[in-house]
Formats: structure tokens, C-alpha cells, sequence
């Protein structure tokens, strides 16, 4: 049994392991995974640790899991490791855009809830998307319903910053369910306290918000960006 290295959390060295054997070519696209005992002996952890590292796998693109057949792989070699430049700049802009949207857009949404008109204000829920596929319009709305141009102008150029480069296979936490669901509930949160005009909760709840999604895609990008 080959013991992982202190450091990275459990589940994260198992997803860089797996990772790591796709990129080697030890497991091609469309071969079936060893099995959770195996890789639990393999690399010397629980079955939650396994389960936990499959899911987020999974939820990237990276395997597909058929309950009572195993886990199998959707991507090649070439994918996990083409365009090295990209998996540089992304992650980069992403959290330097997520960093200045911390700065910003709770302060907007206090903004909005204190001093935009009530129909305004209600209207921003029309862009809670239950869907999950388009997360963006919710926070462009607020932003807009603020009416100062130059922050609308600025705000553009910071989602800009965060466009999947389309280079790269894996599917970003916004299109994965489970943080998907998260991501709508937040919006949900935000949106009460606005539309009720409560300037500190739409502030909290959004400083909550960026925060959650930047630390989300932190633990992406360690995990499948290195």
C-alpha cells in the first residue's frame, strides 16, 4: 500500500493521484477506474476519502460513475494537460476579477436595497435563474439597477476576466449540481433582502456569496489547474 504525503487535504491528493495516472496514460479514456476498495488499499485512505475525490472528479468532467459498474474515464491525456498557458491566465484572472467583485458588488447590493425603487428592486428577481446555466444575468442586474454607467462598464470588463477559456474540457464549478444549487440559494438569500430593502443583509449576504464562490474555485484550480 502506497501512502499519500501530508499537506493537500486527503481527498484532494487522491483526486491529484487519479489525475495524475490519466495524464500518464496508465488509465485511457473510456477505461474503468480500479475500484473504490482498491484505490482505499492503493493509496491508503477511507471510503469517504475515495467517495469524496470520485465525486469531485466526476462533477469536473473528468469520470463518469455508473452505480454497480464503477468509475470510468471521459477524458484523454492531451485534454488534462493542453494549453498550459491557459491554465495559467484563468486562474489568475478569475480570482484577481473575484477579488475586486468582493470589493464592489456588496457595497452595489447595499446600495440597490437602500436606495433603488421598489419596482427596481423586485425586478432583479426576474433573473434568479433555477436553472443554474446562467448565474451571471442575476449579478449584472444588480449592478445595473445601481444606474451609475461606469460601474456598469467596469463590472463587464470583470466577468469578462472570468470566461472559460473554451480550450478547456473540464466543466467550472458553476455548471456542476451541487454547487450549482448552493450558487441559487445564495442568489435567493440576496435577493430577499434587497427586494425588502434591507441594505445590511443584502451587503452580508453577498460578501458571503463572493466569498464562497471564490474559495470553490480556489479548490478547483489547485486541484486540476497544477
Amino acid at each position: 500500500m502506497e501512502k499519500i504525503s501530508a499537506g493537500k487535504r486527503l481527498y484532494e491528493q487522491v483526486v491529484e493521484r487519479v489525475r495524475g495516472m490519466i495524464e500518464q496514460g496508465i488509465y485511457k479514456k473510456g477505461d474503468l477506474l480500479p475500484s473504490e476498495k482498491e484505490l482505499m488499499e492503493m493509496m491508503g485512505v477511507s471510503r469517504i476519502t475515495v467517495r469524496e475525490a470520485m465525486r469531485l472528479l466526476s462533477e469536473a468532467g473528468v469520470i463518469h460513475t455508473i452505480k454497480g459498474k464503477g468509475s470510468f474515464v471521459l477524458m484523454d491525456p492531451k485534454e488534462l494537460l493542453d494549453h498550459p498557458d491557459e491554465k495559467k491566465t484563468y486562474p489568475k484572472n478569475f480570482l484577481e476579477s473575484t477579488e475586486a467583485r468582493l470589493l464592489l458588488e456588496p457595497a452595489a447590493a447595499r446600495y440597490v436595497a437602500i436606495h433603488g425603487k421598489e419596482e427596481t428592486r423586485k425586478a432583479i428577481g426576474e433573473y434568479l435563474n433555477p436553472a443554474g446555466d446562467d448565474l451571471q444575468s442575476f449579478h449584472e442586474a444588480i449592478i445595473r439597477a445601481t444606474g451609475n454607467q461606469v460601474l456598469i462598464r467596469f463590472f463587464q470588463f470583470l466577468l469578462n476576466m472570468e470566461e472559460v477559456p473554451p480550450v478547456i474540457s473540464l466543466v467550472p464549478p458553476f455548471r456542476q449540481k451541487s454547487v450549482a444549487s448552493k450558487l441559487q440559494h445564495q442568489h435567493e438569500k440576496i435577493y430577499e433582502a434587497i427586494r425588502d430593502g434591507d441594505g445590511e443583509f443584502a451587503y452580508f449576504y453577498m460578501l458571503e456569496h463572493l466569498n464562497f464562490v471564490k474559495a470553490i474555485y480556489q479548490e478547483f484550480f489547485d486541484m486540476f489547474y497544477q
